[in-house]
């Protein structure tokens, strides 16, 4: 996991080919200009979604993984809790190929704030839960770019 302002995406330049085209992209342009749904950065191997979402109490959401993709999540407008387990993860969905999916419980994790003007980078295979409630409210408006690895 990387988090850090948006300021710093730059300084992460250099670790994957494929994150190197997502961060140029985001540095390049207007993130709040951007419609809901999908836009192509570069096929499928780098593309974004904006959404429009509630956040959700942490003990009604459970852990995804992804094994072929990475994310980069950037909230827009409104803030959320965003957890990484840490423990040992017991099996809910098991993974989906199509969808690069599955879900996990874990016992325990960490959390950060997200909200404008920071970012948070998920590596494959690590256990992640976006869209946690926080006491800033549950309205969100986010973007995940997702980042064939």
């Amino acid at each position: 996991m990387i988090y850090d302002v948006l300021d710093n995406l730059e300084q992460y330049t250099g670790l994957f080919e494929n994150l190197d085209t997502a961060i140029a992209w985001l540095a390049e342009n207007d993130l709040e200009a951007l419609p809901l749904g999908r836009t192509e950065i570069d096929g499928d191997n780098v593309y974004l979604t904006v959404s429009q979402l509630e956040a959700q109490d942490s003990d009604k959401t459970l852990f995804e993984t992804h094994s072929e993709y990475m994310d980069i999540h950037i909230d827009l407008e409104g803030v959320e809790l965003f957890e990484v387990a840490l423990g040992e993860l017991t099996e809910h969905t098991p993974y989906n190929e199509e969808k690069d999916f599955a879900l996990y419980q874990a016992d325990l994790s960490c959390a950060c704030v997200l909200g404008p003007g920071r970012f948070l980078i998920t590596m494959t295979e690590e256990p992640h839960k976006p869209g946690v409630a926080s006491s800033e409210g549950r309205s969100l408006k986010k973007l995940v770019v997702k980042i064939k690895r």
